[in-house]
């Protein structure tokens, strides 16, 4: 009986100690190149990824509606291949909220979706948003800015990354905002 629960105390001691929160494997795996993937996740402390919007323009435009497209680089500035799982932003014309866009997808839990983007180490990648705005009429001078091309665009979102290894995942996010 005290075998038994000194057995699951070890256990439980042990997993514990793999966990990639609890720092443990770090300590005992130095950075070296020949280190498997998984293993150098693990031990490797993640840097969050850099988001830059290159530039905002209207693709279309009619009176009924107008799609709006951002452009994204997303650097990976770790040694490791990072997941983007998706880059949330709200679109603002001349200070004022005129649609939402989105990028990938973030599923709770886990990455149970095909809908992300892999980041290869010390790499950039181009991605595009689209946003469609409808007119509703409400908003008179943003269409008289869309069809003047007079647009002062600013966009403020968030980017999900995670390293989603066998041996660690170490989820984050950034926040970003851009004026143009």
């Amino acid at each position: 009986m005290i075998g038994a629960a000194v057995g699951i105390l070890i256990a439980m001691t042990v997993v514990v100690a793999l966990l990639p929160s609890s720092g443990f494997l770090k300590i005992f795996i130095q950075e070296n190149p020949q280190v498997p993937g998984g293993l150098k996740a693990a031990s490797t402390e993640i840097k969050p990824v850099v988001v830059t919007i290159t530039k905002t323009s209207v693709l279309s435009f009619t009176n009924k509606e107008s799609i709006i497209d951002t452009k994204f680089d997303v650097l990976n500035p770790n040694d490791v291949t990072v997941i983007l799982e998706a880059i949330t932003y709200d679109l603002y014309e001349n200070g004022i909220l005129v649609g939402h866009g989105q990028i990938g997808e973030r599923l709770e839990g886990a990455l149970e979706s095909s809908n992300y983007y892999t980041l290869v180490e010390h790499y950039a990648n181009q991605l595009d948003g689209k946003v469609i705005l409808e007119n509703t009429g409400n908003n008179p001078e943003l269409w008289s800015a869309l069809q003047k091309n007079d647009t002062k665009w600013s966009i403020v979102g968030q980017a999900f990354y995670n390293t989603n290894t066998v041996l660690s995942g170490q989820p984050g996010s950034i926040g970003f905002n851009s004026t143009q």
